[in-house]
């Protein structure tokens, strides 16, 4: 690519799309004069090497292929491979999904939409990175929600994904394929990624086990983001020690994404998993319950599961935190910040870290280029963010992100009598897939309904599980454990704990 200056008309088109006086010909011609030494400077840029992730590997690997009907009868695979790993370590034998969100050298990334249609990663993630270092095996890439917004499992491309243990129904979203994959039994672990519930929703809805890690404790270099300061990526897995197993791999800083603190302290997760429940203070979040969308018989199954947590030893009280003030500010984030980081329709969005160039280009090509591709909940984002952005000067997601910390603070309170808090993951269990040919009110509506629990925890950042703990008419139903900030291996001994009280399908 090569930079090209503004000429004097473009000047004039741009001071009109500001809403500034009309420049003259004149003025337009004295600016573009002094710009000569800033557009010198960019083609200069322009020359440098585009940046490349340190030490990353470019040996040859099998190019996979996309999966036959017969492959992927749930629709829960976009691209399968394998690639094999180094064959020793904490992954050895095991065989992970991968969200197609995320890079893998070689392969096909779409993130659900035909917007990026033909594009190649060209460089690994950093997760498949440690993931192959550690043993595992690639077994291919899972199907996403449109650009990763939507919770439900309905707006994908190439295909929509079915529910392994509710059949008619939603896998949940954004991460659907990776669910259904475990649920399946194609794998016992994948990838997922959390913006607003993509990893727990899908837990919840497919009965499996999904940790949104605590913000910035795995690195989401190489992944595509929607706004820096909720983007999660993390472990789902068929049972708790797989997702323990999976995030001792991928946990800790790379240097590259801003997003993580640059030191974390190595823990064991594994070896939190035995210590039982005995001991464990949980509070029970009050505005979890009874919301407008809840369905009695799934909070009454979260209780009853809460019930036989308070058995086993752990001490169960009462809390109460500003969820829905953390909800809204979650919007306002989600919102404006998506569309000025993903789409690039205002100002802001990266920080210092690296960024993959050709995925940046081909994406902001792609949804330009085929608007037709965006889904309907893409669409909404992008059209109200950039009308929160330009007509209101981002002065709500600058208004959020100062109001952050105070309303965070009030959960950090709640923990303070409390090792987790707890409340359904989805206040409902999956939803009938809508018509293939439903209407833009009906895929909005099936859209977004069943985000009013988990993204509150996204703006937060404290880790947060989803474990299966019952049925509502023989579809699974989701217990969220939300821990302190870093304290994800008491967020997965407890979650452990509760596995362990026996089957939750026989509840």
């Amino acid at each position: 690519m090569t930079f090209v200056g503004p000429s004097p008309t473009d000047l004039q088109d741009g001071a009109q799309r500001l809403g500034l006086s009309p420049l003259s010909v004149e003025d337009a011609g004295t600016i573009r004069a002094a710009l000569d030494k800033a557009v010198a400077s960019l083609r200069r840029l322009d020359a440098l090497a585009d940046p490349a992730v340190p030490g990353a590997d470019d040996a040859p690997r099998p190019a996979g292929h996309a999966p036959t009907a017969a492959e992927n009868p749930y629709g829960a695979w976009a691209w399968l491979g394998p690639i094999e790993g180094s064959g020793k370590g904490l992954l050895a034998g095991k065989s992970v999904g991968i969200k197609d969100n995320t890079m893998v050298r070689g392969w096909p990334m779409r993130n659900g939409s035909r917007v990026l249609d033909g594009f190649t990663a060209g460089a690994d993630a950093t997760v498949i990175t440690r993931i192959l270092a550690a043993g595992g095996t690639i077994a291919g890439k899972t199907v996403c929600e449109n650009l990763s917004y939507s919770g439900h499992s309905h707006t994908s491309w190439p295909h929509r994904v079915e529910n392994p243990r509710a059949p008619g129904h939603g896998a949940g979203g954004s991460s659907s394929g990776s669910a259904a994959a475990i649920a399946a039994g194609d794998v016992p672990m994948a990838l997922g990624c959390d913006q607003g519930g993509s990893i727990r929703i899908p837990a919840a809805w497919c009965g499996v086990v999904g940790l949104k890690p605590t913000h910035g404790l795995v690195p989401y270099t190489g992944i595509c983001a929607l706004e820096s300061s909720i983007d999660h990526v993390g472990p789902m897995g068929a049972t708790v020690e797989d997702v323990a197993r999976l995030l001792t791999v991928i946990a800790g800083p790379d240097g590259l994404d801003p997003r993580q603190p640059a030191t974390i302290a190595p823990v064991d997760y594994l070896g939190a998993l035995g210590e039982g429940l005995r001991g464990l203070r949980i509070g029970v979040v009050s505005e979890g319950f009874g919301r407008p969308e809840s369905d009695p018989a799934t909070d009454g199954a979260v209780r009853a599961a809460l019930a036989r947590m308070q058995a086993a030893g752990a001490k169960i009280e009462p809390v109460t935190v500003p969820h829905e003030e953390m909800f809204d500010i979650w919007n306002a984030i989600c919102i404006e910040g998506t569309a000025a980081l993903m789409f690039g329709a205002g100002t802001g969005g990266y920080a210092e870290g690296h960024v993959d160039m050709p995925l940046l280009d081909a994406f902001a090509e792609g949804w330009r280029t085929r608007p037709d591709a965006l889904s309907g909940s893409a669409l909404m984002t992008l059209l109200l963010g950039e009308h929160l952005q330009h007509r209101y000067h981002a002065r709500y997601f600058a208004k959020a992100q100062a109001l952050r910390g105070a309303v965070r603070a009030a959960y950090t309170k709640a923990f303070g009598d409390c090792h987790l808090i707890a409340m359904p993951t989805v206040p409902f269990a999956a939803m009938p897939m809508p018509p293939t040919q439903a209407t833009l009110a009906d895929v909005l509506a099936a859209a977004l309904p069943m985000i009013g629990n988990t993204a509150a925890i996204n703006a937060s950042g404290h880790p947060a599980i989803s474990v299966p703990c019952g049925l509502r008419d023989g579809r699974p139903v989701g217990l969220m454990l939300v821990g302190r900030h870093f304290e994800d291996a008491l967020t997965l001994r407890a979650a452990a704990g509760l596995e362990a009280l026996g089957d939750w399908q026989a509840c």
